[in-house]
Protein backbone atom coordinates (compact mmCIF):
# COMPACT_ATOMS: atom_id res chain seq x y z
CA UNK A 1 0.00 0.00 0.00
CA UNK A 2 1.08 3.60 -0.57
CA UNK A 3 1.59 4.33 3.12
CA UNK A 4 4.39 1.74 3.28
CA UNK A 5 6.72 3.95 1.25
CA UNK A 6 5.17 7.39 0.99
CA UNK A 7 7.28 10.07 2.69
CA UNK A 8 6.56 13.71 3.27
CA UNK A 9 9.20 16.30 2.36
CA UNK A 10 10.30 17.64 5.72
CA UNK A 11 12.58 20.28 4.28
CA UNK A 12 9.77 21.65 2.13
CA UNK A 13 7.35 21.62 5.06
CA UNK A 14 9.65 23.58 7.33
CA UNK A 15 10.68 26.01 4.61
CA UNK A 16 7.06 26.75 3.73
CA UNK A 17 6.14 27.18 7.38
CA UNK A 18 8.92 29.67 8.06
CA UNK A 19 8.51 31.57 4.78
CA UNK A 20 4.77 32.07 5.18
CA UNK A 21 5.13 33.11 8.82
CA UNK A 22 7.77 35.68 7.84
CA UNK A 23 5.52 37.05 5.08
CA UNK A 24 2.17 37.04 6.88
CA UNK A 25 2.13 38.44 10.40
CA UNK A 26 5.68 38.21 11.73
CA UNK A 27 6.59 40.44 14.66
CA UNK A 28 9.46 42.84 14.07
CA UNK A 29 12.97 41.37 14.24
CA UNK A 30 14.76 40.16 16.26
CA UNK A 31 11.57 38.49 17.53
CA UNK A 32 10.62 35.23 15.85
CA UNK A 33 7.02 35.59 17.04
CA UNK A 34 3.74 36.13 15.26
CA UNK A 35 0.76 38.46 15.38
CA UNK A 36 -1.78 37.07 12.92
CA UNK A 37 -5.10 37.85 14.54
CA UNK A 38 -8.12 36.26 12.90
CA UNK A 39 -9.74 38.04 9.94
CA UNK A 40 -7.07 40.76 9.75
CA UNK A 41 -5.17 41.66 6.59
CA UNK A 42 -2.35 39.33 7.68
CA UNK A 43 -4.84 36.48 8.05
CA UNK A 44 -6.41 37.29 4.69
CA UNK A 45 -3.00 37.21 2.98
CA UNK A 46 -2.18 33.83 4.52
CA UNK A 47 -5.61 32.49 3.57
CA UNK A 48 -5.32 33.73 -0.01
CA UNK A 49 -1.93 32.05 -0.34
CA UNK A 50 -3.31 28.78 1.06
CA UNK A 51 -6.31 28.80 -1.28
CA UNK A 52 -4.00 29.24 -4.28
CA UNK A 53 -1.75 26.40 -3.11
CA UNK A 54 -4.66 24.03 -2.61
CA UNK A 55 -6.20 24.93 -5.95
CA UNK A 56 -2.90 24.12 -7.63
CA UNK A 57 -3.14 20.61 -6.17
CA UNK A 58 -6.57 20.02 -7.70
CA UNK A 59 -8.55 20.65 -4.53
CA UNK A 60 -12.03 22.11 -4.41
CA UNK A 61 -12.01 24.95 -1.87
CA UNK A 62 -15.19 25.78 0.06
CA UNK A 63 -15.60 28.66 2.52
CA UNK A 64 -18.43 28.47 5.04
CA UNK A 65 -20.41 31.16 6.86
CA UNK A 66 -17.78 31.46 9.60
CA UNK A 67 -14.88 31.66 7.17
CA UNK A 68 -13.78 28.07 7.78
CA UNK A 69 -11.80 26.88 4.76
CA UNK A 70 -12.26 23.33 3.44
CA UNK A 71 -9.81 22.30 0.69
CA UNK A 72 -11.00 18.90 -0.55
CA UNK A 73 -8.97 16.47 -2.67
CA UNK A 74 -11.34 13.98 -4.35
CA UNK A 75 -11.32 10.28 -3.53
CA UNK A 76 -12.44 7.36 -5.66
CA UNK A 77 -15.56 6.76 -3.53
CA UNK A 78 -18.48 9.03 -4.35
CA UNK A 79 -20.47 8.28 -1.20
CA UNK A 80 -17.86 9.10 1.44
CA UNK A 81 -17.24 12.30 3.34
CA UNK A 82 -13.69 13.69 3.62
CA UNK A 83 -11.04 12.50 6.03
CA UNK A 84 -10.05 15.87 7.46
CA UNK A 85 -6.78 17.36 8.65
CA UNK A 86 -7.72 20.51 10.54
CA UNK A 87 -6.13 23.22 12.63
CA UNK A 88 -5.87 27.03 12.55
CA UNK A 89 -3.64 29.82 11.23
CA UNK A 90 -4.61 32.65 13.61
CA UNK A 91 -2.33 33.47 16.53
CA UNK A 92 -2.19 35.32 19.82
CA UNK A 93 -1.15 39.01 19.69
CA UNK A 94 2.39 37.92 20.58
CA UNK A 95 2.38 34.23 19.71
CA UNK A 96 4.70 31.81 18.00
CA UNK A 97 5.09 30.17 14.60
CA UNK A 98 3.86 26.67 15.49
CA UNK A 99 0.62 26.78 17.50
CA UNK A 100 -2.06 25.86 14.95
CA UNK A 101 0.04 26.94 12.00
CA UNK A 102 2.04 23.69 11.97
CA UNK A 103 -1.17 21.65 11.73
CA UNK A 104 -2.36 23.52 8.63
CA UNK A 105 1.07 23.52 6.96
CA UNK A 106 1.50 19.80 7.65
CA UNK A 107 -1.92 19.14 6.11
CA UNK A 108 -0.79 21.03 3.02
CA UNK A 109 2.37 18.93 2.90
CA UNK A 110 0.23 15.78 3.05
CA UNK A 111 -1.83 17.02 0.09
CA UNK A 112 1.34 17.88 -1.83
CA UNK A 113 2.76 14.42 -1.16
CA UNK A 114 -0.41 12.66 -2.30
CA UNK A 115 -0.58 14.86 -5.40
CA UNK A 116 3.01 14.48 -6.59
CA UNK A 117 2.92 10.71 -6.04
CA UNK A 118 -0.46 10.45 -7.80
CA UNK A 119 -1.98 8.58 -4.88
CA UNK A 120 -5.69 7.81 -5.14
CA UNK A 121 -7.45 7.60 -1.78
CA UNK A 122 -10.80 5.94 -1.24
CA UNK A 123 -12.25 8.81 0.77
CA UNK A 124 -11.76 12.45 -0.15
CA UNK A 125 -9.04 14.10 1.93
CA UNK A 126 -9.55 17.63 3.26
CA UNK A 127 -7.38 20.38 4.71
CA UNK A 128 -9.32 22.64 7.10
CA UNK A 129 -8.33 26.06 8.40
CA UNK A 130 -10.71 26.76 11.30
CA UNK A 131 -11.51 30.44 11.97
CA UNK A 132 -10.79 32.21 15.28
CA UNK A 133 -9.44 29.27 17.23
CA UNK A 134 -7.50 31.58 19.52
CA UNK A 135 -10.35 33.94 20.40
CA UNK A 136 -7.76 36.71 20.72
CA UNK A 137 -9.58 39.21 18.52
CA UNK A 138 -13.20 38.09 18.86
CA UNK A 139 -13.73 36.64 22.38
CA UNK A 140 -14.57 32.95 22.38
CA UNK A 141 -11.91 30.35 21.67
CA UNK A 142 -12.46 27.56 19.08
CA UNK A 143 -15.36 29.67 17.91
CA UNK A 144 -15.96 28.60 14.32
CA UNK A 145 -15.45 24.87 14.87
CA UNK A 146 -17.94 25.19 17.71
CA UNK A 147 -20.51 26.71 15.36
CA UNK A 148 -19.82 24.02 12.75
CA UNK A 149 -20.39 21.29 15.36
CA UNK A 150 -23.74 22.92 16.39
CA UNK A 151 -22.80 21.97 19.99
CA UNK A 152 -21.48 25.35 21.08
CA UNK A 153 -23.67 27.57 23.25
CA UNK A 154 -22.82 30.50 20.92
CA UNK A 155 -24.56 29.93 17.53
CA UNK A 156 -23.78 31.48 14.17
CA UNK A 157 -25.72 34.73 14.44
CA UNK A 158 -24.43 35.41 17.97
CA UNK A 159 -20.85 34.90 16.78
CA UNK A 160 -21.42 37.20 13.83
CA UNK A 161 -22.48 39.94 16.27
CA UNK A 162 -19.41 39.68 18.54
CA UNK A 163 -17.24 42.79 18.30
CA UNK A 164 -13.49 43.29 18.62
CA UNK A 165 -11.93 46.10 20.68
CA UNK A 166 -12.46 48.53 17.79
CA UNK A 167 -16.17 47.73 17.63
CA UNK A 168 -15.94 45.74 14.37
CA UNK A 169 -18.51 42.93 14.14
CA UNK A 170 -17.19 39.53 13.20
CA UNK A 171 -19.59 39.24 10.26
CA UNK A 172 -18.32 42.56 8.92
CA UNK A 173 -14.71 41.46 9.37
CA UNK A 174 -15.46 38.26 7.41
CA UNK A 175 -17.02 40.32 4.65
CA UNK A 176 -14.18 42.86 4.59
CA UNK A 177 -11.52 40.23 3.85
CA UNK A 178 -13.70 38.25 1.45
CA UNK A 179 -14.19 35.17 3.61
CA UNK A 180 -17.89 35.33 4.42
CA UNK A 181 -18.67 32.10 2.58
CA UNK A 182 -22.02 30.68 1.51
CA UNK A 183 -21.40 27.06 2.56
CA UNK A 184 -23.51 26.36 5.64
CA UNK A 185 -21.45 26.24 8.85
CA UNK A 186 -23.08 23.02 10.02
CA UNK A 187 -21.63 19.51 10.10
CA UNK A 188 -24.99 18.13 8.95
CA UNK A 189 -24.63 20.02 5.67
CA UNK A 190 -20.84 19.86 5.31
CA UNK A 191 -19.77 16.73 7.14
CA UNK A 192 -16.54 14.83 7.73
CA UNK A 193 -15.69 11.14 7.86
CA UNK A 194 -13.24 11.90 10.68
CA UNK A 195 -10.86 14.63 11.87
CA UNK A 196 -7.14 14.51 12.65
CA UNK A 197 -5.16 17.42 14.04
CA UNK A 198 -1.41 17.73 14.35
CA UNK A 199 -0.42 20.23 17.04
CA UNK A 200 2.53 21.15 19.19
CA UNK A 201 1.98 19.95 22.75
CA UNK A 202 2.19 23.48 24.26
CA UNK A 203 3.42 21.83 27.43
CA UNK A 204 6.59 20.14 28.75
CA UNK A 205 5.56 16.51 29.15
CA UNK A 206 6.87 14.96 25.91
CA UNK A 207 10.20 16.74 26.25
CA UNK A 208 10.57 15.78 29.92
CA UNK A 209 9.68 12.15 29.19
CA UNK A 210 11.98 11.97 26.18
CA UNK A 211 9.12 11.02 23.84
CA UNK A 212 8.64 12.12 20.24
CA UNK A 213 4.89 11.72 19.65
CA UNK A 214 1.79 12.04 21.79
CA UNK A 215 -1.35 10.12 20.84
CA UNK A 216 -4.05 12.40 22.26
CA UNK A 217 -7.00 10.63 23.84
CA UNK A 218 -9.01 13.57 25.24
CA UNK A 219 -9.17 17.30 26.01
CA UNK A 220 -9.78 18.49 29.57
CA UNK A 221 -12.87 20.49 30.47
CA UNK A 222 -12.74 24.26 30.80
CA UNK A 223 -14.96 27.23 31.63
CA UNK A 224 -14.54 31.00 31.64
CA UNK A 225 -16.39 33.20 34.14
CA UNK A 226 -16.85 36.95 33.72
CA UNK A 227 -16.74 38.63 37.14
CA UNK A 228 -17.98 42.16 37.85
CA UNK A 229 -16.95 43.80 41.14
CA UNK A 230 -18.90 46.92 42.12
CA UNK A 231 -18.16 49.53 44.77
CA UNK A 232 -18.63 53.28 45.13
CA UNK A 233 -16.72 55.84 43.07
CA UNK A 234 -15.11 58.63 45.10
CA UNK A 235 -12.36 61.22 45.26
CA UNK A 236 -8.99 59.69 46.05
CA UNK A 237 -7.96 62.67 48.18
CA UNK A 238 -11.07 63.45 50.15
CA UNK A 239 -12.70 60.08 50.89
CA UNK A 240 -11.49 58.72 54.27
CA UNK A 241 -9.97 55.24 54.10
CA UNK A 242 -12.53 53.61 56.45
CA UNK A 243 -15.40 54.95 54.31
CA UNK A 244 -14.26 53.50 51.00
CA UNK A 245 -15.91 50.79 48.91
CA UNK A 246 -12.97 50.31 46.56
CA UNK A 247 -13.88 47.82 43.83
CA UNK A 248 -10.26 47.41 42.74
CA UNK A 249 -9.03 46.51 46.21
CA UNK A 250 -11.79 43.91 46.56
CA UNK A 251 -11.09 42.60 43.05
CA UNK A 252 -7.40 42.23 43.88
CA UNK A 253 -8.30 40.03 46.85
CA UNK A 254 -10.66 37.94 44.70
CA UNK A 255 -8.07 37.50 41.95
CA UNK A 256 -5.49 36.33 44.48
CA UNK A 257 -8.08 33.91 45.84
CA UNK A 258 -8.40 32.34 42.37
CA UNK A 259 -4.75 31.34 42.44
CA UNK A 260 -4.73 30.36 46.10
CA UNK A 261 -7.82 28.16 45.80
CA UNK A 262 -6.45 26.29 42.79
CA UNK A 263 -3.18 25.71 44.66
CA UNK A 264 -4.89 24.59 47.86
CA UNK A 265 -7.45 22.24 46.31
CA UNK A 266 -5.12 20.81 43.63
CA UNK A 267 -8.22 20.24 41.49
CA UNK A 268 -6.87 21.92 38.37
CA UNK A 269 -5.65 25.29 37.10
CA UNK A 270 -7.29 28.70 37.30
CA UNK A 271 -6.10 31.93 35.70
CA UNK A 272 -7.10 35.60 35.52
CA UNK A 273 -5.65 37.12 32.34
CA UNK A 274 -8.02 40.02 31.64
CA UNK A 275 -8.72 42.94 34.05
CA UNK A 276 -10.54 46.22 33.29
CA UNK A 277 -11.35 49.17 35.57
CA UNK A 278 -14.26 51.46 34.74
CA UNK A 279 -12.47 54.74 35.39
CA UNK A 280 -8.70 54.06 35.31
CA UNK A 281 -8.11 57.53 36.78
CA UNK A 282 -5.39 58.17 39.32
CA UNK A 283 -7.58 60.58 41.27
CA UNK A 284 -10.69 58.35 41.46
CA UNK A 285 -11.51 55.39 43.69
CA UNK A 286 -12.57 52.64 41.25
CA UNK A 287 -16.28 51.87 41.36
CA UNK A 288 -16.28 48.94 38.95
CA UNK A 289 -13.78 46.27 37.88
CA UNK A 290 -14.24 43.39 35.43
CA UNK A 291 -12.06 40.32 35.17
CA UNK A 292 -12.29 36.86 33.60
CA UNK A 293 -11.47 33.56 35.30
CA UNK A 294 -10.25 30.64 33.16
CA UNK A 295 -10.75 27.29 34.97
CA UNK A 296 -9.46 24.02 33.49
CA UNK A 297 -9.64 20.55 35.03
CA UNK A 298 -9.50 16.92 33.96
CA UNK A 299 -13.29 16.47 33.90
CA UNK A 300 -16.40 18.65 33.82
CA UNK A 301 -17.31 17.61 37.38
CA UNK A 302 -13.94 18.74 38.68
CA UNK A 303 -14.29 22.07 36.85
CA UNK A 304 -17.53 22.60 38.78
CA UNK A 305 -15.87 21.61 42.05
CA UNK A 306 -13.06 24.13 41.59
CA UNK A 307 -15.46 26.89 40.49
CA UNK A 308 -17.65 26.25 43.53
CA UNK A 309 -14.63 26.39 45.84
CA UNK A 310 -13.43 29.67 44.30
CA UNK A 311 -16.80 31.39 44.64
CA UNK A 312 -17.15 30.17 48.25
CA UNK A 313 -13.89 31.97 49.04
CA UNK A 314 -15.19 35.04 47.17
CA UNK A 315 -18.22 35.13 49.49
CA UNK A 316 -15.94 34.96 52.52
CA UNK A 317 -13.83 37.85 51.23
CA UNK A 318 -16.89 40.04 50.56
CA UNK A 319 -18.03 39.37 54.12
CA UNK A 320 -14.60 40.28 55.49
CA UNK A 321 -14.46 43.51 53.50
CA UNK A 322 -17.93 44.47 54.78
CA UNK A 323 -17.80 47.81 52.98
CA UNK A 324 -20.56 47.62 50.38
CA UNK A 325 -18.55 46.04 47.57
CA UNK A 326 -20.26 43.16 45.78
CA UNK A 327 -19.47 40.78 42.94
CA UNK A 328 -21.53 39.27 40.13
CA UNK A 329 -20.63 36.25 37.99
CA UNK A 330 -21.65 35.19 34.50
CA UNK A 331 -20.36 32.12 32.69
CA UNK A 332 -18.93 33.56 29.49
CA UNK A 333 -17.56 30.50 27.66
CA UNK A 334 -17.05 26.80 28.12
CA UNK A 335 -15.67 23.69 26.49
CA UNK A 336 -16.83 20.35 27.92
CA UNK A 337 -14.35 17.54 28.42
CA UNK A 338 -13.82 15.84 25.06
CA UNK A 339 -13.02 12.16 24.60
CA UNK A 340 -11.51 11.10 21.28
CA UNK A 341 -12.54 8.12 19.17
CA UNK A 342 -10.71 4.76 19.46
CA UNK A 343 -10.53 4.38 15.67
CA UNK A 344 -8.68 7.67 15.25
CA UNK A 345 -6.49 7.09 18.30
CA UNK A 346 -5.53 3.68 16.90
CA UNK A 347 -4.69 5.25 13.55
CA UNK A 348 -2.38 7.75 15.26
CA UNK A 349 -0.77 5.10 17.45
CA UNK A 350 -0.14 2.70 14.58
CA UNK A 351 1.36 5.46 12.45
CA UNK A 352 3.54 6.74 15.29
CA UNK A 353 4.82 3.24 16.10
CA UNK A 354 5.71 2.80 12.45
CA UNK A 355 7.61 6.08 12.43
CA UNK A 356 9.52 5.99 15.72
CA UNK A 357 8.75 2.77 17.55
CA UNK A 358 6.65 1.97 20.60
CA UNK A 359 9.05 3.44 23.15
CA UNK A 360 8.89 6.94 21.61
CA UNK A 361 5.13 7.50 21.90
CA UNK A 362 2.76 8.08 24.79
CA UNK A 363 -0.96 8.53 25.31
CA UNK A 364 -1.83 12.05 26.46
CA UNK A 365 -4.69 14.27 27.56
CA UNK A 366 -4.63 17.77 26.08
CA UNK A 367 -4.65 20.53 28.70
CA UNK A 368 -5.26 23.22 26.06
CA UNK A 369 -8.39 23.62 23.98
CA UNK A 370 -8.40 22.73 20.29
CA UNK A 371 -10.85 22.70 17.39
CA UNK A 372 -10.72 18.90 17.62
CA UNK A 373 -12.63 19.14 20.90
CA UNK A 374 -15.68 20.34 18.96
CA UNK A 375 -15.24 18.01 15.97
CA UNK A 376 -15.07 15.06 18.38
CA UNK A 377 -18.70 15.68 19.26
CA UNK A 378 -19.92 14.96 15.75
CA UNK A 379 -17.28 12.78 14.04
CA UNK A 380 -14.42 10.44 15.02
CA UNK A 381 -11.44 12.57 16.04
CA UNK A 382 -7.96 12.41 17.51
CA UNK A 383 -4.83 14.54 17.70
CA UNK A 384 -1.09 14.12 17.26
CA UNK A 385 1.25 16.01 19.60
CA UNK A 386 4.92 16.77 18.96
CA UNK A 387 7.22 18.30 21.58
CA UNK A 388 7.37 21.98 22.49
CA UNK A 389 10.76 23.24 23.65
CA UNK A 390 10.54 23.85 27.42
CA UNK A 391 6.74 23.67 27.09
CA UNK A 392 6.57 27.29 25.91
CA UNK A 393 3.53 28.42 23.89
CA UNK A 394 1.48 31.59 23.29
CA UNK A 395 4.87 33.26 23.31
CA UNK A 396 7.31 34.41 20.58
CA UNK A 397 9.84 31.88 21.93
CA UNK A 398 7.57 28.95 21.05
CA UNK A 399 9.66 26.35 19.20
CA UNK A 400 9.38 22.84 17.81
CA UNK A 401 12.37 21.41 15.94
CA UNK A 402 12.23 20.87 12.15
CA UNK A 403 12.71 17.17 12.81
CA UNK A 404 9.70 16.96 15.08
CA UNK A 405 7.60 19.06 12.68
CA UNK A 406 8.45 16.62 9.89
CA UNK A 407 7.78 13.62 12.12
CA UNK A 408 4.35 14.96 13.05
CA UNK A 409 3.49 15.50 9.39
CA UNK A 410 4.59 11.94 8.56
CA UNK A 411 2.39 10.52 11.33
CA UNK A 412 -0.48 12.68 10.05
CA UNK A 413 -0.07 11.34 6.50
CA UNK A 414 0.09 7.73 7.64
CA UNK A 415 -2.87 8.14 10.00
CA UNK A 416 -4.98 9.48 7.14
CA UNK A 417 -3.98 6.59 4.88
CA UNK A 418 -4.48 4.05 7.70
CA UNK A 419 -7.99 5.32 8.35
CA UNK A 420 -8.77 5.47 4.63
CA UNK A 421 -7.76 1.83 4.19
CA UNK A 422 -9.98 0.81 7.11
CA UNK A 423 -12.95 2.61 5.55
CA UNK A 424 -12.23 1.08 2.16
CA UNK A 425 -12.11 -2.43 3.62
CA UNK A 426 -15.36 -1.86 5.53
CA UNK A 427 -13.76 -2.10 8.97
CA UNK A 428 -14.72 1.50 9.88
Amino acid sequence: MASNFLKINGERLNSTLQDTCTQHGALAAPSTGMCRLTLTQEDKNARDWLVAECNSLGCEVKIDQMGNMFAIRPGTAKDKMPIAMGSHMDTQPAGGRYDGILGVQAALEVLRTLHENRIETHCPVALIDWTNEEGARFPGAMMASGVWSTKSSTPLEACWDIQDKQGIRMKDALRQIGYLGDTLCDYRENGLECHFELHIEQGPILEKEGKSVGAVTSVQGMKWFAVRVEGVEGHSGTTPMPDRADALVTASRLITAVRDTALKTELGVATVGVINSDTSSQATIPAGVNFIIDIRCSTDDVVEQLATAIFKVFDDIIAQENNGTIYKVERSWGLPESKFHPHCINAVRASAVKAVGENQIMDMKSRAGHDSAWTSRVCPTSMIFVPSKEGISHNPNEYTSPEHCALGAQVLLDAVLYYDEKVKSGQY
